[in-house]
């Protein structure tokens, strides 16, 4: 089953960088989004089975969305990716229902491995 993706980054050359390195992957990008509302009406449209999130966004931060989404779209895994590395952070957003946190920068590895967690996850749950 290919995991219905939506990426929600406010940079271009990042949004074109995780499609690159998920173009041959088990992934279906159905959606971006560059800011935080627009990352909402998104989740609410296409219900994605993946959640790729920056924290940093304009109009809603990715807090934010994380608190919204899961109401929006209650099967979403979100995968976090920000430059923010301090525990604080990383804490929040997995207790706002974040299933993976990467630091930036990462590798293509790291992403594609925190991906296939997360549809291991998104399996066990739904499928299992």
């Amino acid at each position: 089953m290919k995991l219905k993706c939506l990426i929600v980054e406010d940079a271009l050359f990042l949004r074109e960088v995780y499609r690159y390195s998920l173009k041959n992957e088990n992934i279906e990008i159905v959606d971006e989004a560059s800011d935080g509302m627009e990352a909402l009406i998104k989740i609410n449209q296409h219900k994605p089975d993946l959640i790729i999130l920056d924290l940093v966004l304009p109009m809603k931060n990715g807090f934010d969305v994380l608190k919204e989404a899961s109401h929006l779209s209650p099967r979403s895994k979100c995968i976090v990716i920000s430059s923010f590395d301090d525990h604080e952070t990383i804490s929040k957003a997995l207790a706002l229902g974040a299933i993976k946190y990467l630091t930036k920068p990462f590798t293509k590895s790291q992403l594609i491995e925190a991906i296939a967690e997360v549809g291991q996850i998104y399996n066990e749950v739904y499928n299992g």
